[in-house]
This record gives structure tokens, C-alpha cells and sequence, in this order.
């Protein structure tokens, strides 16, 4: 357990840590957050994440301003705080406190809250591995481009990939991936690198945008647009991507093997340039 959070302007001891009874992040999901990915002290993707962030807020209407600067100050001050230079650092910032209403005031102070945990990554090297997944109905509200902490239906997949002892549940909507409960979904198909666009029907992943960058350093035809269940069982290679899992394999979805249940050469390619990058940040 971490020592300190981060709540309201000031650091608190991380049991101590509250928020008020009606705070509209918890009664009515009216909150955005990021997740940042530290490796080796370093902020992965960190102008990604803000920049997205604003867009969350914007799209909310949930007037917070922020900069790069005093967030990295924090950042790091938790870090050390909590000793952890391999790990995550949650952010969240709720509309604020309001007497339980749907119609909320203007001029709301919203909750800050950011605190940071251990975390071991998925990286290219000996301990390398691929994952099982399945495949589950996208039941999920129709702005899924707004990161807001409405995830009841992620949930409710992901918790079912657990039942099946998988790693994260594929989501499909008429009959199309669309993403994974907390990433997103790349298919290869010969030379051509495949993802859903980023629109209204996905989030806009941070590593998927960081990715988007590495690829153009390669021979790989990028598509971005929907593909189907069949399209993805009958894929060449399948991986995630996410802050919390980077570049991770897709070895099995449901009972269909994928590249024979081993690691494709590409995926591990694009796997060692990612980290790559994030190291030389």
C-alpha cells in the first residue's frame, strides 16, 4: 500500500485519504482520469495524457485548468513519497460537491485526486508473454472517447474474463471489435497493421497514439478502420495496448489459438520499439 495521496491541493496519508459523501465523482460517475505509466522514474507518455485529459474536461464541461509543470512536480513528489519508480499514477477530477441533483451548479469546485502504486510491466525479453482473452458483448454508453470513470460495463466484461481465467475481454458491437475493456485491439494481417479509428466508439488510447508514431519508422501498412470477429480470429498476429499493459501478445481468443499460441515476430518488434522509446523518453 502506497503512504501518501494527493488530494486537494495537498498531500495526506494515503488510509486518510477521502472524499466528501456527495461528491458527483462518486454519486453519478461525473469524474474523468488517466492513468500514467512510470518506468524507471520516467512519466511515459505524459503530453498524451494531458492533452487527453483537457479533452475529457472539455467535452464535460468540468472547468479545471491545470499545467504541465505543477502536475510533474507532483507526480514526482509522490513518487518519491511513496518510493515506487516502476508503477502507475492514478489521476482523477470529479465535477466537485453538490447536494444530490442530476442538473448540477456552475462554478463547482472539482476534486482533485492523484496517488501512485507498484506495478511490474509486461516487457520484450525472457520474460516476455503473451495472453488468453475472450470475447464480450460492447455494452458500454455511446462517448466512449471521454475518459470518465462510467466503467460499469468494462466491468462487468472484465470480471467475466476472470471467470474464464483470461487476461482482458474483447469487445464486439454487431458483430466488430471495437476495443478491450481497458485497451485497445491491433490485428496483423500480412504487412498490414490494423485498428479500429479513433472516433466516438473508442477511446483514444495513449499508447495506440505513442504507437501510431513508431510505426511510421517501419514497413507496415497502417488501416485504421473496424474489423470483424472473423477478420480478428483469422488475424496473423493479435496484441493490447494500454498504459497499464504497453505492448502485450494475444495468444488465444476464446478457443481459436492465435499464430499457433506463440508470439508473433512483429508484435515483439513493435514491443521492443515502444519500450525503447519510453526508455530513452
Amino acid at each position: 500500500m502506497p503512504s501518501h495521496a494527493y488530494i486537494n491541493n495537498k498531500f495526506v496519508s494515503f488510509k486518510n485519504a477521502k472524499i466528501h459523501i456527495e461528491d458527483r465523482g462518486l454519486q453519478f460517475a461525473d469524474s474523468v482520469y488517466e492513468v500514467i505509466a512510470v518506468l524507471n522514474g520516467n512519466l511515459i507518455d505524459l503530453d498524451f495524457h494531458l492533452k487527453r485529459l483537457r479533452y475529457s474536461l472539455k467535452e464535460l464541461k468540468i472547468s479545471y485548468k491545470f499545467n504541465k509543470l505543477d502536475f510533474k512536480n507532483i507526480f514526482h513528489k509522490l513518487l518519491g513519497k511513496n518510493r515506487i519508480s516502476n508503477g502507475i499514477i492514478y489521476l482523477q477530477i470529479t465535477r466537485g460537491v453538490q447536494y444530490r441533483e442530476h442538473k448540477y451548479k456552475n462554478k463547482l469546485i472539482p476534486t482533485l485526486i492523484i496517488y501512485s502504486r507498484n506495478k511490474k510491466f509486461n516487457l520484450p525479453g525472457k520474460n516476455f508473454k503473451g495472453v488468453n482473452t475472450i470475447t464480450f458483448e460492447d455494452l458500454r454508453w455511446k462517448r466512449r472517447d471521454i475518459k470518465t470513470v462510467n466503467l460499469l460495463p468494462n466491468i462487468i466484461a472484465a470480471n467475466k474474463a476472470k471467470q474464464k481465467n483470461a487476461y482482458e475481454a474483447i469487445l464486439l458491437q454487431d458483430g466488430k471489435v471495437t476495443e478491450g475493456t481497458s485497451s485497445n485491439i491491433w490485428i496483423i494481417k500480412k504487412n498490414n497493421l490494423i485498428t479500429h479509428p479513433a472516433n466516438s466508439d473508442i477511446l483514444k488510447g495513449v499508447t495506440r497514439t505513442s504507437l501510431l508514431k513508431i510505426i511510421k519508422k517501419t514497413s507496415l501498412k497502417l488501416v485504421e478502420k473496424s474489423f470483424t470477429h472473423k477478420q480478428l480470429l483469422e488475424a496473423d498476429e493479435v496484441f493490447l495496448t494500454s498504459s497499464g499493459s504497453f505492448i502485450t501478445p494475444i495468444l488465444k481468443i476464446d478457443k481459436k489459438k492465435i499464430n499457433k499460441g506463440k508470439i508473433g515476430n512483429i508484435t515483439l518488434k513493435l514491443a521492443k520499439m515502444y519500450t525503447t522509446s519510453c526508455t530513452n523518453g
